[in-house]
């Protein structure tokens, strides 16, 4: 048979023309909607082998914004395709992440389904089951990293409701000092989730030095905990004004004074992402307040755990899971981010200001 290279299309559009000229009635109406699944917005990218009626195999594969991972969605090839047609298409799919600067390639399994032998061949392995992750738990993520990442593995959680992210990055990161934290028990996990944002919270959100303090005292004499803000006064209050500004600000003073008490030193300076991934380098964590309209296209504060870093990239765990663009846990989970996008995420409102909870062992 005559070799025929892959083909790589871009876009939503290019999905939905390749499905309808062809795949589509070979995928199966079940399959064929999860490549319908609207993914505009995030790098939606069809690999093929053939074309028309005479595609031979055709991988699915997305990516969010300002990261640096690509997920293979699905990848199907036709019983008359040739032995090395997988491999072929995943080879490809690697070599477009590489050219785009990724640090690496994650591969999407439904439940049940066995790990493809040209997983295997090109040295994808498995990602740690979630404790939870919002519907999505039953899915299986295996991970190929382009450079060297080498790090423990967290556990991860997904968050339950749009507030609980600053809470659920406390307790993902608590992990790590073997305090109490998730087991991948519904009702108690989620209990805690719950209990520990009415503790951190500054209703709804979780500002940094109440996020901190709680944080501190999840932990215990087993961490120290840092924070690095740098505005004077009370923060993620820009929608608020009268009676409802004023008592929040209240509290973040409140969490000010209980920040010193604990011994929590709050650093008014600017930190550079640079100095983040050094530090998590090295062997801390840090909790990062972004903005997610680089991500998502739409703003709001958000807290995500960087738990791991090398060279320019660093490794967070994102507790928010968007299901409505095709995401399961294995997008947000173990997933690295370049420093210079990270120089955009982390910074929230108009003055742009900065907020970092470290976290290191004492």
């Amino acid at each position: 048979m005559q070799s025929i290279e892959p083909v790589l299309a871009d876009g939503a559009d290019a999905v939905t023309a390749v499905l309808d000229a062809g795949l589509a009635p070979a995928l199966g109406a079940e399959r064929a909607a999860r490549w319908r699944v609207e993914r505009a917005g995030y790098r939606p990218t069809v690999h093929t082998l053939g074309h028309g009626e005479g595609i031979l195999a055709a991988a699915l594969t997305s990516g969010r914004p300002a990261t640096a991972a690509t997920k293979i969605v699905d990848l199907w090839t036709s019983p008359d395709a040739p032995d090395d047609a997988a491999d072929r298409l995943v080879a490809r799919v690697i070599a477009a992440a590489v050219e785009r600067g990724d640090a690496a390639v994650k591969w999407e399994l439904p439940e049940g389904a066995a790990v493809p032998a040209s997983a295997l061949a090109h040295g994808f392995v498995p990602l740690r089951a979630p404790w939870g992750a919002v519907g999505t738990e039953g899915t299986r993520g295996l991970v190929h990293w382009l450079v060297p990442l080498t790090h423990d593995e967290p556990g991860y959680y997904g968050q339950t409701t749009l507030f609980t992210c600053g809470a659920v990055a406390g307790l993902i990161a608590s992990e790590r000092y073997g305090s109490h934290g998730f087991a991948g028990e519904t009702v108690p996990d989620r209990d805690l989730e719950i209990e520990f944002w009415r503790r951190a919270s500054n209703y709804p959100a979780c500002e940094p030095l109440g996020l901190a303090v709680t944080v501190q005292e999840h932990i215990g004499p087993s961490g120290a905990v840092e924070v690095a803000l740098d505005h004077p006064g009370p923060v993620l209050l820009e929608d608020f004004t009268g009676f409802d500004y004023d008592f929040r600000a209240e509290l973040q003073r409140e969490s000010r004074k209980r920040a010193a008490d604990l011994g929590i030193l709050v650093a008014d300076s600017r930190v550079a992402m640079t100095e983040v991934a050094s530090r998590v380098a090295a062997g801390e964590q840090a909790l990062l307040l972004i903005d997610e309209a680089p991500m998502h296209a739409d703003p709001g504060p958000h807290w995500i755990v960087a738990h791991a870093a090398a060279g320019p990239y660093v490794v967070v765990e994102d507790p928010w899971v968007n299901t409505a663009t095709g995401e399961t846990w294995v997008d947000t989970h173990d997933l690295p981010i370049h420093v210079d996008d990270l120089e955009r995420l982390v910074a929230w409102g108009p003055e742009g200001y900065r907020g970092v909870i470290f976290l290191s062992p004492r």
